[in-house]
């Protein structure tokens, strides 16, 4: 009497842990495989783009990745091209702009996220949030992500804190 209820019970458990096959979602699950994926979208992004590995894309912490000149060269590029507009002088937040690096250096799937001081969402003026993902955009020198000297495409992220319509610091 034991073994059938134990089947039974093993059939159960594993109908319940099959991920679903839901095909717009990494993984065929109803979850990313991590949160903050970036599915490919056709309609923002260009399709020319590529991953090299779509099904393992790491974040920039979890495998050797950067920019040619690291930090300051992204600061002193975006302190040479950010044109500040008198229409911005009452902006403060945070505006963050996520995207992929392929395994190839090159650049895709941008998105943007925007808040208040106080986290809340906020929608800064299309022009600001234009300008500053164009300059992310036009960003020339991210380099593959390495693990074991095998190449890998990984997921980077620019955060601006904005007081006054100005940056005031770029992260990470």
């Amino acid at each position: 009497m034991r073994t059938p209820l134990t089947i039974l019970l093993l059939l159960l458990l594993f109908a319940a842990c099959r991920p679903s096959k839901n095909p717009n979602v990494a993984g065929g699950s109803n979850y990313p495989n991590n949160i903050g994926d970036i599915k490919p979208d056709p309609l923002l992004d260009d399709s020319t783009f590529r991953a090299c590995r779509e099904s393992n894309i790491p974040q920039y912490y979890s495998i050797t990745s950067g920019y040619k000149g690291e930090k300051p060269a992204i600061e002193r590029y975006f302190k040479e091209n950010f044109k500040k507009e008198k229409a911005w002088a009452k902006e403060n937040g945070y505006l963050t702009i996520r995207f992929v690096v392929n395994c190839n250096g090159q650049t895709g799937r941008f998105r943007i996220q925007e808040m208040a001081p106080d986290y809340q969402p906020k929608k800064f003026p299309e022009t600001l949030s234009a300008h500053l993902l164009q300059l992310t955009k036009q960003l020339d020198g991210w380099l593959p992500g390495k693990n074991e000297n095998i190449p890998y495409d990984y997921y980077q992220y620019l955060s601006f804190t904005i007081v006054n319509g100005e940056i005031t610091r770029i992260m990470p």
